[in-house]
């Protein structure tokens, strides 16, 4: 026997390898496509809130239910804040809009098919549900599979739902309003399920790497590099995000967790005291209250719902999220205090006829408070930086929506057309706050030239 001679080894384990089937059709139509299809559940949330806008008179309620009606979608849209982050952490965010689908079709049909006050009132409040896990998930989920696509962003398509809500509202009943919504509700889960992949960072953070490269190569977005990190000003993943979020509430009292809440907290809060929601809620009466006269109040909210998707473009064009809600904010305090001078001169000096001949003052002013509410209409944070705990602050938002919703009627009833300086007085506070909070020292050009590239390894534009 040989004294060199090779002893016994181990043999080496063969390497792992994933089979990913590319997809059949990897055009650019395929992906704009699915960014469409991805955000229609956004359409259905955009119905949700207008729903009142030019039916709100109609429900077989009292003036007090009324108003429950109108501003339970908000408090509905909290809870789904505060728990869209276990929703996506179990289930996904494609699987927590798609489960979301079942309950908002749960809260149509009781819209609809019933004629008891609390039957209605719960029905609006599950459908509120519904907007708020859409908000959170299908931010998250555009935020992270189209990137590079500005059109591709919640906003737009929820303002795109409260034109279409409004013009249906103008041709039928609230129920059948609500039976057309409930179909599309249908519609929208069964292309969502057909044709959305799923989150690839989600699918990796449960080890399905697989299905992660899949989606990867249906989505046309590439992975992200191991530098990329939240202090380089970009957004976590979906992963990451629930992570975070599952610890938030024992973390609450670190300085860390509760400085940005509280920050981010107070702007939404300003944000919806100056009144996107109730223009979106109240719509018609809105436009009586401001001194329009002269048109049809339902012609004239169809309108105005379509200069509050212009305002959705308009922001979304604007890489700035500081920038674009300091203008809303602005058009807002803008629109307030014409509206308002408006309606004070007509007291002190303008007869009947004079009022009629100048209603296209309060007008404007309505064009321009409804392109800057586009901001408002989908609360998110004004930076692009994310705060541990963001959907509490969020959902922080919408219970001061709720609040401004269900306090509308009796505040104007209450002070009449001031009620558009308090609105100009609380855009005012949000600007002046926005600028002390959130804005940002110019980047210097090495730091330009880092985002440069970062934006360059992104993949091509959906």
């Amino acid at each position: 026997m040989e004294e060199n001679a090779a002893g016994p080894s181990t043999p080496p384990e063969p390497p792992v390898v994933v089979n990913v089937q590319k997809p059949l059709n990897n055009s650019s139509v395929t992906q704009g496509f699915i960014a469409v299809i991805s955000l229609l559940p956004c359409v259905i949330s955009g119905a949700i809130l207008g729903f009142t806008g030019v039916s709100m008179w109609n429900f077989p309620l009292t003036y007090r239910n009324s108003t429950w009606f109108a501003s339970l979608a908000a408090l509905g849209a909290a809870v789904g804040c505060l728990i869209s982050h276990s929703l996506m952490n179990a289930f996904g965010p494609r699987g927590s809009v798609l489960l979301s689908h079942v309950v908002c079709a749960i809260g149509w049909m009781l819209t609809f098919s019933s004629w008891t006050t609390s039957n209605l009132l719960v029905g609006r409040t599950l459908t509120g549900v519904f907007v708020g896990i859409v908000s959170v998930a299908a931010t998250a989920h555009s935020s992270e599979c189209f990137p590079s696509r500005p059109a591709a962003r919640p906003v737009v398509y929820t303002a795109i739902g409260v034109l279409c809500v409004y013009l249906a509202g103008s041709l039928l009943s609230y129920a059948q309003t609500a039976v057309v919504f409930t179909v599309a509700t249908i519609v929208s889960f069964i292309f969502v399920r057909a044709f959305v992949p799923e989150s690839p960072a989600w699918l990796e953070s449960r080890g399905r790497t697989g299905d992660a490269e899949y989606s990867r190569l249906k989505l046309r977005v590439q992975r992200p590099a191991d530098a990329r990190s939240v202090e380089d000003g970009v957004e976590p993943s979906t992963g990451d995000r629930s992570a975070a979020a599952d610890a938030i509430y024992r973390r609450l009292h670190h300085p860390d967790v509760y400085r940005p809440l509280l920050a981010l907290g107070l702007h939404l809060a300003l944000q919806q005291m100056s009144g996107p929601l109730v223009l979106v809620s109240y719509a018609t009466q809105m436009v009586d209250d401001s001194g329009v006269r002269v048109l049809n109040s339902h012609f004239v909210a169809a309108v105005l719902a379509a200069f509050l998707v212009a305002g959705a473009l308009v922001s979304t064009a604007m890489n700035h999220r500081e920038s674009s809600a300091t203008l809303a904010a602005a058009g807002t305090l803008t629109a307030g205090v014409v509206i308002a001078i408006y309606n004070l001169a007509r007291r002190l000096f303008l007869n009947r006829l004079g009022s009629q001949l100048l209603s296209f003052i309060p007008l404007l002013g309505l064009i321009v408070f409804s392109m800057s509410s586009s901001v408002g209409m989908v609360p998110h944070s004004p930076v692009v930086r994310y705060a541990v705990g963001e959907h509490v602050a969020l959902a922080f938002g919408y219970t001061v929506a709720f609040a401004v919703i269900k306090c509308y009627p009796y505040v104007h009833a209450a002070v009449g057309w001031w009620v558009f300086a308090v609105f100009a007085v609380a855009s005012a506070l949000n600007i002046v706050y926005g600028v002390l909070m959130f804005s940002e020292p110019e980047p210097s050009k090495q730091q330009r030239n880092t985002a440069a590239t970062k934006r360059s390894s992104v993949g091509p534009a959906v």
